[in-house]
């Protein structure tokens, strides 16, 4: 798959400054979850930041990497509807992300989410669960953009059931739902994963210099063990030994 080049964000490049970037595209069996993953890796690698370590241009850059994100799906041949469906979600996904770890504290998100620059809409932790009603009425046709919502839960996205502790029971017969139509769907084949491929380069997220090597690496090792567990680990439960690992890991 030919890989996005997406040009540092001005202010990035003085003299001195350390760049850190997250190359994690390549070999996914899901092209929509291939193109996605520098935006979900970021996503894992600053949730756990204070306000003082993130990128002042952070939100302008995520929008950057949408966009391109969005372009390369065009010219994958999905269609227009899938497209804007797979940015609705990723949108919602990173908003509730930025909203829970405090992003807003530093960046543009103050101002506005990534829902209201793409879709004009301050919130889409509803309308996610109605289109994924929607989608499972043909789950063959929107295969990949289950599996990508499916990787979304995995990684914490709960919409509606964010705040609402009562429906968690809800949520979980939702998501062993999706789970049960995706299985039927691949049988034995394997579910997508996401690699490391050292040829190529994700979107730029740098990093101020107070965050060091061992953070990102521990960031690499984190998404990589994260996907590697999503895969062998059962499903009852996966997502809460998924969250912990993570923090784990990051707290080193």
């Amino acid at each position: 798959m030919d890989e996005l080049s997406l040009p540092p964000l001005p202010g990035y490049e003085r003299e001195g400054q350390r760049q850190y970037q997250l190359a994690l595209r390549g070999n996914s069996l899901n092209p929509m979850i291939d193109a996605a993953t520098p935006l979900l890796g970021m996503v894992m690698r600053v949730s756990g930041m204070n306000s003082h370590a993130m990128p002042e241009h952070l939100f302008t850059q995520v929008v950057t990497d949408v966009q391109a994100v969005e372009q390369l799906l065009q010219e994958q041949g999905y269609e227009p509807g899938v497209i804007i469906s797979f940015r609705y979600i990723l949108c919602t996904f990173i908003d509730e992300a930025a909203l829970g770890n405090g992003w807003s504290n530093k960046n543009e998100w103050i101002k506005q989410s990534l829902l209201v620059h793409f879709h004009n809409e301050a919130w889409g932790g509803e309308k996610v669960f109605i289109l994924l009603e929607r989608l499972m009425r043909e789950p063959k046709r929107y295969q990949d953009l289950l599996e990508f919502l499916y990787i979304c839960f995995s990684l914490g996205f709960r919409g509606r059931y964010k705040v609402a502790v009562q429906d968690q029971g809800e949520f979980e017969q939702i998501y062993r739902r999706l789970y049960h139509v995706l299985h039927k769907l691949r049988g034995d084949a394997p579910f997508p994963l996401l690699h490391q491929d050292k040829k190529t380069q994700g979107g730029r997220y740098q990093l101020i210099k107070r965050l060091t090597i061992r953070h990102v690496l521990c960031g690499g090792i984190v998404v990589l063990a994260l996907f590697y567990l999503f895969y062998l680990l059962r499903l009852d439960g996966q997502t809460q030994d998924i969250l912990h690992q993570l923090n784990r890991l990051l707290a080193r």
